[in-house]
């Protein structure tokens, strides 16, 4: 199935080339920016594909908090894509605005149309087969562009038989909706790429559960991944002579704790680590 994903990937590519060049060639302004709308799409799907394989990774020596920031990174980097896609595509459209199609690009727009059809139908297909939420969620992306690369036909037909200028607007709406997008994308990713202080009801919280329990609390760090979303490091220190099964039952039970409270406030901990280690270590001269 892997191989089916490939060579519809490979398919669609070949289906972005030739809306550009038939585009350039038929002066085609509505095509030409349909190709760049779908060349985003071609990459989006290419880094998704990428990201998603690195984010699923769990947490190691050099990732505490897992891989899950590499898939906002992916975003990030589509986001950008789109925007300097938009801007390449805008700045030609508006060099050759009022450009009148030539008669044989609403056959090339037309063909670009049914070779649409195979790319989502050959999407809906592997969806379908690998159940996989983010090919489904492309497969609606390329539904979108089946749908927009219908009217880019519908417009250079209109056109080339009846208004010139119809084919340019429509054109500039793909670059501007384009650019809102990577924009929207970039703002999306930032929020999750960057964390931030838990608010202080929160931290309260955790320092009265931690002040429950028989121990005690040498360091708390905490930060929001997202708006609800809490990451937490905890280290806790016991009695030297408590057997390390006891300790453990320790952590743990801070844990879901910690966790089942927080849950209450609508707050959810993606991350939770208690470190237990024996009362006095770490202790520095000033401590002494």
């Amino acid at each position: 199935m892997n191989f089916v994903l490939f060579s519809t990937l490979v398919f669609y590519s070949v289906v972005v080339i030739l809306k550009i060049l038939w585009g350039i060639t038929g002066k085609n302004l509505a095509l030409f920016s349909d190709g760049l709308d779908s060349l985003k799409n071609v990459f989006t799907l290419s880094l998704s594909i990428f990201f998603l394989q690195i984010s699923s990774q769990g947490r190691d020596l050099t990732h505490h908090w897992g891989h899950k920031k590499y898939d906002s990174f992916g975003a990030l980097v589509i986001g950008i894509f789109q925007i300097f896609i938009s801007g390449v595509s805008g700045t030609y459209i508006i060099f050759r605005f009022n450009q009148v199609p030539s008669s044989s690009s609403i056959v090339t727009s037309f063909v670009s149309f049914l070779l649409m059809i195979f790319v989502v139908l050959s999407l809906f297909f592997v969806s379908h087969r690998l159940k996989s939420e983010s090919i489904r969620a492309e497969l609606l992306h390329e539904a979108t562009d089946l749908i927009q690369t219908f009217f880019v036909f519908i417009s250079t037909f209109i056109s080339v038989n009846y208004i010139g200028f119809i084919n340019s607007a429509f054109a500039l709406i793909i670059a501007a909706v384009l650019l809102f997008n990577g924009i929207l994308t970039v703002w999306r990713a930032e929020k999750f790429l960057l964390d931030w202080a838990p608010p202080r009801n929160v931290m309260q919280k955790i320092e009265n559960i931690l002040s429950e329990s028989d121990v005690s609390v040498r360091d708390i760090k905490a930060s929001l991944s997202s708006s609800n979303t809490l990451r937490l490091e905890i280290t806790l220190q016991v009695d030297a002579q408590t057997p390390i099964f006891e300790a453990h039952q320790i952590a743990h039970s801070v844990e879901d704790k910690i966790i089942s409270e927080l849950s209450k406030m609508g707050v959810k901990v993606e991350n939770c680590s208690v470190h237990v280690e024996p009362l006095g270590a770490h202790t520095t001269k000033d401590d002494k």
